[in-house]
């Protein structure tokens, strides 16, 4: 009785627009593969196939074990093992693409960034759920950020700068759940806008100017006014000079973001190709493995992180939106669970899952049109990638799990 009152509670749009993602990633990997020039990674669409079956057990058994268990403790511990994975990967995972983001035993690898971001989740679930964290002292932020730049800093240091910005996001949007008063989550954001802001003198100068407008309306102690100040003029100082030291492939994708065409065969080639293929689709797309640019491999990475241009091509404006609408349909499901829930710990583990999927599903696609930078990050459940898929249903397990029992208090 009680089995068949959770399985009615199955959240079944947010399920369906999964599994169908998932399987149009299949069909996409097999058409971005299907050609003379990719005849090595012709086998690819069979290995993700089996990895969609061990991802969908793995998304049952986090959907069948109550999510309360994970609270307390429990997070703390696995949040543990998912730094010290990081941590290992810095000295013994495998280098690729410029990066040292694998660990692995012979042809099994798997990436510590994907399980780092759903460990982070649990345990600031735990956190922001205690009734002892009162975020209306700006001191309860310290714990949650503190703990979030941990897997920022590790994942940085790869370096995947796109896969650690994710850690950003993820700390940011669980605390706006949680009722983080909007002065200190303006606060708190004042850094990352600095660090955009800070190759521009003129402008800095001026949100400098503003800030400090906001700092004395703000009726804050004087403590929290000097280190917010602290914070934000020592990011405006250091990032040209943490700039510098940025590998030049990571400069190359911020510049060739804001100017494609200055490299075009070279740093510029990627997102050009992008735009082209996904351009020549038009409305009713060149047909399914019918695209030029995709079966010529004059667009990299084709099944991986450029795989919405393949679809882009095949199925023009007409499957991409079909596509963008499952995103969109299975993020807003996953948010009216997270705020039916009851349960303040169950609302924020649904917010913080959804939060990766926004923001990986968002970056990506702006990226295949070139409306961010190149960021090498996946494209959820459709890129090809174990790790990826496999941690995606988990997150649609845990946000299921909490569907099923959103009358607990």
């Amino acid at each position: 009785m009680a089995n068949s009152r959770l399985a009615a509670e199955v959240d079944r749009p947010l399920m369906v627009a999964a599994i169908l993602l998932a399987l149009i990633g299949i069909a996409f990997v097999f058409s971005a593969t299907a050609n003379a020039v990719m005849e090595a990674k012709q086998g690819l669409y069979l290995k993700q196939f089996i990895w969609l079956g061990i991802a969908l057990a793995g998304a049952a058994v986090a959907a069948v074990l109550p999510y309360r268990v994970y609270e307390g403790k429990l997070s703390y511990l696995l949040f543990g093992v998912g730094v010290a994975l990081l941590v290992l990967t810095l000295f013994v995972g495998h280098v690729g693409l410029g990066a040292q983001r694998w660990l692995g035993w012979g042809q099994l690898k798997f990436q510590p960034s994907e399980l780092a971001k759903v460990v982070t989740v649990l345990v600031l679930a735990t956190i922001l759920s205690d009734r002892k964290t009162d975020l209306t002292q700006i001191r309860s932020l310290f714990k949650p950020c503190l703990l979030a730049a941990i897997p920022f800093a590790l994942v940085l240091k790869q370096p995947d700068l796109g896969t650690s910005v994710a850690f950003l996001m993820i700390v940011i949007t669980m605390l706006f759940w949680a009722g983080l008063p909007p002065l200190y989550l303006f606060l708190l954001v004042t850094p990352l806008i600095n660090v955009a802001l800070s190759f521009f003198l003129p402008v800095w100068i001026l949100f400098a100017a503003i800030l400090a407008l906001v700092l004395y309306r703000s009726r804050l102690r004087l403590m929290p006014i000097l280190i917010v100040v602290a914070i934000n003029l020592m990011v405006g100082i250091v990032t040209p000079q943490v700039w510098n030291h940025l590998e030049p492939y990571q400069r190359q994708r911020v510049t060739t973001f804001l100017d494609p065409n200055g490299d075009p065969y070279g740093a510029g080639y990627q997102i050009i190709q992008s735009k082209i293929a996904i351009g020549s689709g038009q409305v009713w797309g060149k047909g399914f493995m019918n695209g030029t640019q995709k079966g010529l491999a004059f667009l990299p990475e084709q099944h991986t992180d450029f795989i919405f241009s393949v679809v882009g091509e095949e199925t023009g404006f007409l499957g991409a939106s079909v596509v963008t609408l499952l995103y969109l349909t299975l993020i807003l499901r996953s948010v009216k669970v997270a705020h039916r829930a009851r349960n303040r710990f169950g609302s924020l583990l649904a917010i913080g899952m959804t939060s990766i999927f926004l923001y990986h599903s968002l970056v990506n696609i702006c990226m295949t049109v070139g409306l961010a930078p190149v960021t090498g990050l996946p494209l959820p459940l459709l890129s090809y990638g174990g790790t990826s898929l496999l941690t995606s249903f988990l997150q649609i397990g845990l946000i299921q799990n909490v569907a099923m029992r959103w009358r607990e208090y």
